[in-house]
């Protein structure tokens, strides 16, 4: 026993190393294969230290209390001893277990007067000498020394915990029996007089401010089952009715079992920081909306301290289903494409150094392994040394963008492809097919002059079709061709005066303008910027249009151009007196191949005016008609002073091929 107390008290600051000194020096004594110390809680008992030879039990085990020896210890109230199992009193025990040790020796532990468990010493097998009274008095030292280092476990932790969590108001929870102990600054807090309430652990749930019941009881759980740190902010209701925000800490102890054992911790009143804090949300919550609105990120970065800010916007375009990014120069340039990280970085320390503004347009990966395309622009500033202390920007998510673009290259690409057959098909035609329809022409008039008395009506009139379908097929292979040129060709530009290009047109129409009497006005003083070639074809097509379809009254054709208030563009209007169309044909005109009238009634192919639309939008215009049956015609075209070559652009943004519908 001297021995036992010796082991206790010499050098014992670990409690629980001192226990299992106390079992091996129990175990020695009494020469049996097994001694431990068992916690009695809610009819079962628990191995909290073992020392065992066989290895039938270890720490943490839980058995029922029932029909055990352990049972008999604290039904009697005594230290029970039994050399022998077999036949003896304990034996007759109510619900006595027949599984039980054969050797058996159990003392109560008690901690501050209450039951704690047992110490005790088994065997499988019946011990050969009986139970003495100094074996007892030496079970029962032990069982005491035991008691006395739980009871120094459990203040040494109440302490700790107490350190550990706050110095504001105090709480301590014993899960075990489940009282549980208040500070007075807590009953301060909450308006409780200690008088009249006495803590209970159903006040975590009672006070608790009904919306955050949920997120309370999740906390406590996966600090208890997961050890997560245990700190939240919540609401807990006063004695006066009102709630006060408070910050909550606390920590929990655990048995070698891992069964949580007590937790303390502490409340600290933080109302008023947090009425602040609310007040500052509502004003980034503001911001946050008009900023979203824009469809724009903000990022701010403390270049001296490396912390790096993203408004919720930016984390759900660069960093979508995560809640909070890892945010730093580092991970900002590890989200870079590798394709352009150099170029980015190299930017933003060339904006660093003064050396340029930081404008960029690159790839981010996301986290799910996707790829969109950004615009970032930001802005440093600079301490009184020149040296960079924050900078702070936008970003915008320009992926649909890059996406329109890419599109655009590739139809472009097609287009310079497509281009390129319409050239072979031009040249084609121009040399291989025109060749054989001239043969078919003049074979065909030499057939119908020659033969004519041989022919009978009907072979003569089926020449005759032969030859108009040949030379139309002609006309038709010559207006593609100058489709195909209008588009293809580079374009030489030069200054061109309106009214001598409508007299270099006028002279082609001279034997018409004499037949029909008509009439050809021009005013202006207009020069005209785009290429000479292209500019011929289209008034020429133009006047060609109005002299056709002049009807019975003698054309009278009026081209005027004017720049109203200085603008960009000349505004030209070709009018004419002739037999017009109905207004809901004013987009078909311009289509290849369409064509208003019978071909028998008005000669052509369909193709002038579609011409016209190419060589206007070419140069980067745009031409309309208003007409009305029997009112006349007036083509309108807005041609600008400094003209580009928009064909590429303008077929690659429409989806459109340069070949004609009826060749595709």
């Amino acid at each position: 026993m001297l021995d036992l107390v010796r082991l206790s008290s010499v050098g014992q600051s670990d409690h629980g190393r001192a226990i299992i000194d106390i079992l091996q020096r129990v175990k020695a004594h009494f020469g049996l294969p097994r001694a431990a110390v068992c916690q009695i809680q809610s009819g079962r008992y628990s191995v909290e230290y073992i020392l065992d030879d066989t290895a039938q039990y270890a720490v943490g085990d839980t058995l029922d209390l029932a029909g055990s020896w352990c049972q008999q210890v604290v039904d009697l109230e005594q230290t029970v001893t039994v050399a022998c199992a077999a036949g003896s009193e304990q034996e007759r025990y109510p619900g006595f277990r027949p599984e039980n040790a054969q050797t058996y020796a159990g003392a109560r532990i008690l901690v501050d007067g209450q039951l704690h468990g047992t110490i005790n010493v088994t065997a499988d097998a019946p011990r050969q000498a009986p139970f003495d009274a100094d074996d007892r008095n030496v079970l029962e030292t032990a069982a005491a020394l035991v008691g006395h280092h739980v009871s120094l476990q459990r203040s040494q932790a109440r302490f700790d915990l107490a350190v550990r969590g706050s110095s504001v108001g105090l709480w301590d929870w014993d899960m075990i029996d489940g009282s549980v102990y208040w500070s007075p600054r807590c009953y301060e807090l909450l308006g409780m007089d200690p008088a009249e309430h006495t803590p209970h652990v159903d006040d975590f749930a009672a006070l608790q401010h009904p919306d955050e019941h949920e997120m309370m009881a999740d906390a406590i759980e996966r600090h208890l089952k997961d050890r997560e740190p245990y700190r939240i902010e919540h609401r807990i209701r006063h004695a006066d009715g009102h709630y006060i925000w408070v910050h909550s800490r606390g920590q929990a102890v655990w048995d070698r079992a891992g069964v949580p054992q007590r937790m303390a911790g502490s409340i600290e009143d933080i109302t008023e920081r947090k009425r602040g804090s609310e007040a500052l949300l509502r004003s980034e919550e503001r911001y946050e909306l008009a900023v979203r609105s824009t469809g724009v990120g903000i990022w701010d970065w403390d270049v001296a301290s490396g912390e790096v800010f993203w408004s919720e916007q930016l984390k759900r375009m660069l960093a979508p289903g995560i809640a909070e990014p890892e945010l730093s120069i580092e991970k900002f340039a590890e989200r870079i494409h590798e394709d352009d990280r150099e170029r980015v970085l190299d930017m933003l320390q060339r904006h660093l150094a003064r050396e340029t503004e930081y404008r960029v347009e690159y790839r981010n990966r996301l986290p799910d392994g996707r790829v969109i395309w950004v615009h970032t622009r930001g802005q440093a500033v600079w301490d009184d040394n020149g040296a960079p202390v924050r900078m702070a920007g936008s970003c915008h998510d320009i992926t649909e963008r890059k996406e329109a673009e890419e599109r655009m290259a590739l139809q472009a690409d097609e287009l310079r492809r497509t281009n390129r057959e319409l050239e072979q098909y031009a040249s084609i035609a121009s040399h291989d097919l025109q060749e054989p329809l001239r043969k078919i022409t003049s074979f065909g008039a030499l057939l119908a002059r020659d033969y004519s008395e041989t022919l009978d009506e009907r072979g003569g009139m089926l020449v005759d079709r032969m030859v108009d379908g040949a030379q139309r097929l002609r006309q038709l292979i010559q207006d593609l061709l100058s489709y195909s040129r209008s588009s293809n060709d580079a374009m030489q530009f030069a200054d061109v005066p309106m009214s001598a290009l409508v007299a270099d047109v006028c002279s082609d129409f001279e034997l018409t303008i004499a037949e029909t009497g008509a009439t050809i006005d021009c005013e202006g003083d207009a020069v005209l910027r785009g290429d000479s070639l292209l500019l011929r074809q289209l008034f020429h097509n133009l006047l060609s249009n109005s002299l056709k379809y002049c009807g019975d009254t003698p054309p009278h054709v009026r081209f005027e151009a004017v720049r109203p208030d200085g603008g960009s563009c000349w505004q030209i209007r070709v009018s004419d007196n002739g037999i017009g169309f109905s207004s809901r044909y004013a987009e078909r005109v311009f289509e290849m191949f369409k064509r208003l009238h019978p071909r028998d009634a008005y000669p052509g192919t369909g193709i002038g005016l579609a011409l016209c639309q190419r060589v206007v939008e070419r140069h980067g215009g745009r031409i309309r008609v208003e007409s009305e049956p029997g009112a006349g015609t007036c083509f309108h075209i807005e041609w600008p002073l400094e003209p580009t070559d928009e064909s590429v652009g303008m077929a690659a943004g429409s989806g459109e091929t340069l070949l004609p519908q009826s060749m595709n």
